[in-house]
């Protein structure tokens, strides 16, 4: 205490050290509580009930609705709610193996053996007949290519008529007198055929496409499976009888030949069946050696393979007369040649296919003219 009784402020050192001041409490806010209406003031605050229409007589009652006032009101009204589809039952997953890339071994099965047999017998049977049938072609390609090269080097076609004398007449221009005109259409080669194959007897042509030489020997299977040069030929060669005489008269001149498939050697005789075909090719040509002579077609027709149907000679006039008028009353084309046992009867015989014949023939038959 200072002197004279006053208070005196105390020095900074001689006070207690200040203590900072704590915060104010802050005021935690009330926790509200919910007061609950009176029942009289919630009845005041509900809506009226819903009028109802009256019943009729006659009709059952509406049922009311639940009043919401009635229960417990803090249970919500239950909510409706959509049907539940039910899904459809999905496909099981079965579990597949994936492919294997890996070649399996398999071994042969005893059924399978007949079936593996039967399949090795109709491929080998395949391949024997496509063989065969190449080598048919192969053969029928080599007996053209040599039957073209003999036709080649022996004969020559007549660009000019070819004149011609009479025998011991001199020689004389086309304009003259005793000069005679060939209608002949080809010329052959004699020596150089005789040179080649002395069997050879004569030449047959069509103008149609037919271009022969023409064999004869003591056996007439020589020339069936042999070509002009004494080779093996599937088309074999055309042959006269052994028989058959040229310019003989009361005689038939029989030549033979095959019916080729592929139209070669006497394969083309078999369109005289048609009338409209022999109005168009009416002669043939057939060239020997002493003589040439045209060929005018009569008759055609099949027969069987007999030795009535075939034959050589004729005893008499009477008997080559009726052989005559029997072939062209059977022919598949009528003729306008003229038909006389004054000419010598030569024929064309080969095979057929389509008749319903034992041993089929095809028989073309014309009457030998001389010409120069």
């Amino acid at each position: 205490m200072a002197e004279g009784g006053r208070h005196l402020r105390p020095s900074q050192n001689d006070q207690p050290p200040r203590q900072p001041r704590r915060p104010a409490p802050q005021e935690q806010p009330r926790r509200q509580v919910r007061q609950e209406p009176a029942w009289d003031e919630w009845e005041q605050d509900q809506p009226a009930p819903r009028r109802t229409r009256p019943v009729q007589p006659g009709q059952p009652p509406r049922q009311a609705r639940p009043d919401p006032r009635q229960g417990d009101m803090r249970q919500p009204a239950p909510r409706r709610t959509r049907p539940v589809q039910e899904e459809p039952p999905r496909p099981r997953r079965v579990a597949v193996e994936p492919p294997s890339y890996r070649r399996r071994r398999r071994g042969i099965s005893k059924q399978s053996i007949p079936l593996l047999i039967l399949v090795a017998v109709l491929v080998g049977g395949m391949l024997f007949a496509g063989g065969k049938l190449i080598g048919i072609m192969l053969d029928y390609r080599r007996d053209r290519t040599a039957y073209d090269e003999l036709a080649g080097e022996a004969i020559s076609a007549l660009a000019e008529p070819d004149v011609t004398t009479a025998p011991d007449a001199t020689p004389a221009p086309s304009d003259q007198p005793g000069a005679t005109v060939s209608e002949l259409p080809i010329k052959v080669d004699w020596e150089l055929l005789r040179q080649k194959n002395s069997d050879i007897v004569g030449w047959i042509y069509d103008p149609g496409g037919m271009s022969y030489p023409v064999m004869q020997t003591s056996d007439n299977k020589f020339y069936l499976d042999k070509g002009w040069d004494k080779e093996p030929n599937v088309a074999g060669c055309l042959f006269a009888d052994t028989a058959a005489a040229e310019g003989v008269l009361y005689s038939n001149y029989l030549i033979y030949g095959h019916n080729m498939k592929d139209g070669s050697m006497f394969a083309s005789i078999m369109k005289y069946v048609d009338q409209s075909y022999y109005d168009l090719h009416k002669t043939m040509y057939y060239l020997t050696p002493w003589q040439n002579y045209r060929v005018e077609l009569i008759a055609a027709h099949i027969v069987e393979s007999t030795l009535n149907n075939f034959p050589n000679y004729f005893g008499s006039d009477s008997e080559y007369q009726q052989y005559l008028n029997e072939i062209t009353s059977r022919s598949f084309f009528r003729t306008t040649a003229q038909v006389t046992t004054e000419r010598q009867l030569i024929t064309l015989s080969t095979c057929d296919y389509s008749s319903g014949y034992n041993d089929p023939r095809f028989l073309l038959h014309g009457m030998l003219v001389p010409v120069q």
